[in-house]
């Protein structure tokens, strides 16, 4: 089995946004598309707090920055159109890959300029983020 991959944004090991081009230019100046969704535990609990960035499947398009989950686990990306998307969340500036069918990376959206897309379901997969980073939550994120 393939273990998790750790990535950490902000310091030590980097996932950084490519260099901007002319075709990333064009696309920026697109109007963006919004996508919405929520972000659960294996049992259906929302996840507050998390971070959650699309992470686009072209190399001429622009990154978003990350938006962070409210009490009920829900998110609201703006991102740069045409394009598509794969998920990744990120816990105190990291965030963890796993090789679990259920992961967000697994999960793909395509947008238009303009469009919206909501309901896109994402799972906050605990302890494999648990095994492969020290800065995993010890319990799913909540509000009071």
């Amino acid at each position: 089995m393939l273990a998790a991959i750790t990535i950490t944004i902000g310091g030590g090991a980097c996932a950084a946004a490519p260099k901007q081009t002319d075709a990333s230019r064009r696309v920026a100046a697109n109007p963006r598309a919004i996508v919405e969704g929520r972000v659960r535990d294996a049992d259906g609990k929302p996840v507050a707090g998390i971070g959650v960035r699309g992470i686009p499947g072209g190399k001429d398009v622009p990154w978003s920055p990350i938006v962070q989950t409210g009490c009920d686990g829900s998110f609201r990306l703006s991102l740069p159109a045409p394009a598509s998307y794969t998920f990744l969340l990120l816990w105190q500036g990291t965030g963890v890959i796993t090789p679990d069918p259920q992961d967000p990376s697994r999960t793909s959206v395509s947008v238009a300029p303009g469009a919206m897309v909501r309901g896109v379901d994402l799972v906050f997969l605990a302890p494999q983020w648990r095994e492969a980073a020290a800065s995993a939550p010890t319990a799913t994120p909540s509000c009071p």
